[in-house]
């Protein structure tokens, strides 16, 4: 069995009159986080993990901040785009651990 380890990691700056998304939930809060996408800090560093995990390159290559395609998009979309990717290189996760 191969086994391969990712690590990714995340942040944005609170921002008044922006949405909290974290793990693809809306969190009521006051302020969200400023990103060019949703600014999910949780499931960009998921995403990264894995890819990285696969030696697929990081979330910054695959969705760059400078596209407009990418900006306000869900990180849910980010997150199945990520799953396609590993699919078609052959790898399938068996466990993710994010804190």
């Amino acid at each position: 069995m191969d086994f391969r380890v990712g690590i990714g990691i995340d942040f944005h700056r609170f921002a008044p009159g922006r949405r909290l998304v974290l793990g693809g939930v809306d969190i009521p809060h006051d302020q969200g986080l400023l990103g060019h996408s949703d600014a999910d800090v949780v499931l960009h560093a998921l995403c990264d993990a894995l890819l990285g995990a696969a030696a697929l390159g990081d979330i910054g290559q695959h969705f760059p901040p400078t596209e407009e395609r990418w900006r306000g998009i869900s990180s849910v979309v980010l997150l199945r785009r990520v799953r396609e990717l590993l699919e078609g290189a052959g790898f399938r996760p068996l466990q993710v651990d994010v804190a």
